[in-house]
């Protein structure tokens, strides 16, 4: 890592360097908003797919044990552990640990269906229902904000442009930036400005997806 910087410091100088990390530290926090949301539609989508076998299994006449541990086979290391969770406590009858989430709805499925002798099959589609809702509706909330974090983009990039029209024009706006004192202040407090939006932006897309 500081070999890399050396190079960047000297090409670009102290403020210079400032400034592309804070660009490049925003860029890694759009990139991983984007991915979290991925990895939750997958974990959602997994949890149904494993839910849906152990559904069918018990429905078959499995035990409740070899149902979770057959659906728990294909499943992701996630789903898989919160299934043989549950097939462990099916063997020696006892309640899940309690939890959050996904996992803390079958584990309330499970003592329901142990301590009131209702059927695990329905108990445990009826979780399965609720985790395909909440993952289509993550999935249309978070292509709903897809036009706002397009313009949040735009305008994150438009000082980018502004400079290479000042270039253009003979205003040299990157012979200020770089080789005065003010404009080394500037650059770095513009690129915090920038994260600044880019945070700030994201946050906002998030709450319409909730909302």
């Amino acid at each position: 890592m500081a070999a890399c910087a050396v190079p960047v410091v000297a090409l670009l100088g102290p403020a210079g360097a400032a400034a592309a990390a804070l660009l490049a530290f925003a860029a890694w926090r759009q990139r991983l908003s984007r991915k979290r949301t991925r990895t939750e539609l997958a974990a959602a989508k997994a949890m149904a797919e494993a839910l849906r076998t152990t559904v069918a299994e018990l429905r078959s006449g499995a035990p409740p044990a070899a149902s979770a541990e057959a659906a728990a086979a294909d499943a992701p290391p996630a789903v898989a552990a919160v299934l043989n969770a549950l097939a462990t406590s099916a063997r020696f009858g006892a309640d899940l640990p309690p939890a959050s989430g996904r996992q803390g709805q079958v584990a309330k499925a499970w003592s329901l269906s142990r301590r009131h002798g209702l059927p695990l099959a329905d108990l445990l589609d009826a979780v399965r229902r609720d985790v395909v809702a909440g993952a289509r509706f993550m999935a249309r909330a978070d292509a709903s904000m897809a036009g706002p974090r397009a313009s949040a983009s735009v305008l994150a990039v438009l000082p980018g442009v502004g400079l290479l029209l000042g270039e253009a024009i003979g205003a040299r706006p990157l012979h200020v930036l770089t080789g005065t004192s003010a404009g080394h202040l500037l650059l770095v407090l513009g690129a915090a400005l920038i994260l600044a939006g880019v945070v700030w932006s994201s946050h906002l897309t998030k709450l319409g997806a909730v909302r």
